[in-house]
């Protein structure tokens, strides 16, 4: 079997690196990573600890209970993972937090914004650590998963939020079309253009590269990578024309350079294309984010960011067991 197969089946090239005695190595980004993790989800705990103390609604009460028992089960795997590491943890926050006191001023809708905050800040937090971990994919494939939770959690409690007319309404995406609804936000259509702005250049420069790459796996990677970026350029663009956005300048069909290919090197290539990946995937977040009017586009973002972040992640492997990705300092422990 070989490389591009590996990589088409998401299989593992590797998932630690081992010191020369065998044991498994974290490195420093990825100990800080964990190590901030664990201390935002213990904040998270401690903070909706306190808030259910004054919350009137018992849906949302119900709601945020779920959101503390997705915590306690991230908290769980990194407390796991930090033992096994012999890492320095936070201290962690109290068993539960109970007041008495009954204060009005303290509204659901206040503690629905605060909380909504939080959210969104915890997850460029946990953005930041999936792009900055790429040595590590048992470590990645948790923050993966912590993101994809955190994301529905967020939006099921958005979408609380506006049936309860807690949310703020945004500026509309304004046409000369006369309708009877306002389906979009000027943020949705923003991020609509955007990302296909993004496809745009990532196709320009994965064509440009697909030129002078060497490898042959990775060469059929980049041409995978084309033949997904074609077809999601189809749907962003068939979005942006049923909500009448203005659609971008397409790159050129095709592209020539007299540049010789010795003098651009594979390892060169992939790190180009590795750092738009990570660009990329929080502009995604991003869209998701900000997409807080038509339910529907929200998903539409959201699919598109777990495309971008398998790709990612199966790339992240492949550069590894190529020995391209930059070596990162080794965590050394106590």
């Amino acid at each position: 079997m070989d490389l591009f197969q590996l990589f088409n089946q998401n299989m593992d090239f590797s998932l630690f690196k081992k010191s020369p005695q065998g044991q498994e190595q974290m490195s420093t980004l990825g100990a800080y990573n964990l190590w901030n993790g664990l201390r935002a989800r213990y904040i998270s705990k401690e903070t909706y600890q306190l808030y259910r103390n004054f919350v009137h609604d018992r849906d949302f009460d119900l709601l945020l209970d779920q959101h503390i028992e997705h915590f306690q089960e991230q908290i769980k795997v990194m407390e796991n993972l930090a033992e096994k590491f012999k890492m320095q943890v936070p201290s962690k926050p109290p068993q539960s937090i109970k007041i008495s006191a009954h204060l009005d001023v303290i509204t659901d809708k206040l503690i629905f914004r605060r909380v909504f905050s939080d959210l969104i800040s915890e997850l460029y937090l946990l953005s930041h650590a999936l792009t900055t971990t790429p040595t590590h994919d048992k470590l990645r494939s948790h923050f993966i998963d912590f993101i994809e939770v955190h994301l529905k959690d967020y939006q099921n409690l958005y979408k609380y939020g506006k049936t309860k007319g807690w949310t703020d309404i945004s500026p509309s995406f304004k046409t000369h079309k006369p309708i009877e609804k306002e389906e979009l936000s000027a943020s949705e259509a923003g991020h609509i253009w955007e990302l296909l702005n993004i496809r745009y250049d990532q196709l320009q420069i994965t064509r440009f590269f697909l030129g002078f790459v060497h490898d042959g796996d990775f060469k059929q990677i980049l041409k995978r990578g084309v033949s997904t970026l074609n077809k999601q350029i189809k749907k962003l663009v068939k979005q942006a024309e049923k909500y009448e956005v203005q659609l971008p300048e397409q790159p050129p069909a095709s592209q020539q350079s007299n540049i010789d290919p010795e003098i651009l090197e594979d390892k060169f290539a992939f790190r180009i294309i590795f750092k738009g990946l990570q660009d990329a995937i929080n502009m995604h977040l991003k869209a998701v984010v900000e997409t807080i009017r038509n339910d529907k586009l929200r998903d539409f973002f959201f699919n598109l960011y777990k495309n971008e972040v398998k790709f990612y992640d199966r790339l992240v492997k492949y550069g590894n067991m190529k020995g391209w990705t930059y070596i990162i300092p080794m965590y050394r422990r106590g």
